[in-house]
């Protein structure tokens, strides 16, 4: 499995936020989510892996590669890197790039 079906299919948390909102994830943000080992999400199933953390090289690497194709269509807001926690930085994602144009300040 390569990086990018991981984190759009079987990434319980970010999948349908980053399909969604076309927003890649900060370092830290993408570290916590590897390192949680997945989730069960109810109804919804979920998805369950081996904790790994990546490197902040690995991250440059995967990111440029996912910002730049054009099967993907990714942003990465700068503006949102200081929020702590996936839970912290999903809802900043959404408030600031709504799919449905109903953006919050």
């Amino acid at each position: 499995m390569n990086f990018d079906d991981f984190l759009l299919r079987y990434s319980p948390r970010l999948a349908t936020l980053v399909s969604c909102t076309k927003q890649f994830p900060p370092f830290h943000i993408l570290n916590e989510e590897l390192l949680s080992g997945g989730a069960d999400q109810g109804m919804g199933g979920g998805c369950y892996w081996k904790p790994l953390e990546i490197t902040e090289q690995e991250y440059k690497d995967i990111r440029e590669e996912m910002l730049t194709s054009p099967s993907h269509d990714l942003e990465y807001d700068p503006g949102l890197k200081d929020r702590k926690t996936v839970n912290k930085w999903c809802g900043a994602v959404l408030s600031h790039h709504n799919p449905r144009g109903r953006n919050a300040t």
